[in-house]
């Protein structure tokens, strides 16, 4: 076995000790979520080269919490 294979086996071990161990799916709202705050960052970076008002990149702010959280309680189910 090399060393990342030994690594994932460690990372994904289940001794009880943490809450949840290993690799999940990502939800859709999850992903958009997270495009969605990278879209709010560029939109404040470059809002002075773009012209676009400072209420686009919050109103997309907004948008990607909306998702995330939604995204979060699905999962919690």
């Amino acid at each position: 076995m090399d060393r990342l294979t030994r690594m994932r086996h460690w990372i994904n071990r289940d001794d009880g000790r943490l809450f949840r161990v290993g690799n999940g799916p990502i939800s859709g709202a999850t992903a958009l979520g997270s495009l969605s705050l990278v879209a709010a960052l560029l939109m404040h970076l470059l809002r002075d080269a773009t012209g676009l008002p400072g209420s686009c990149a919050a109103a997309c702010l907004t948008i990607a919490g909306a998702l995330l959280a939604w995204g979060a309680c699905r999962n919690r189910r």
